[in-house]
């Protein structure tokens, strides 16, 4: 998309965050998203690697309570 005024417009995604509910990802779809060589291959939703699409269905259709990162976290927070 161009202005008016010469100047070149993009649009950009951080594979990093969780804001702009990009969602679970497989390796090559982060980096397909990602610029430069050190590429950091978790997903943004949940913090595991998933190299497949399957793995990636599996990963949407657990309930976020039943991951043991959601476990550890709320087990951290009664304590």
């Amino acid at each position: 998309m161009k202005k008016e005024d010469g100047r070149v417009w993009v649009r950009a995604e951080r594979v990093d965050t969780r804001c702009g509910s990009i969602g679970h990802m497989t390796v090559d779809q982060i980096r397909e998203r990602t610029v430069g060589e050190h590429v950091n291959v978790t997903c943004p939703e949940c913090g595991e690697i998933h190299l497949t699409r399957e793995d990636v269905e599996a990963a949407e259709s657990r309930r976020i309570t039943e991951s043991p990162k959601f476990k550890k976290i709320k087990g951290d927070a009664e304590v």
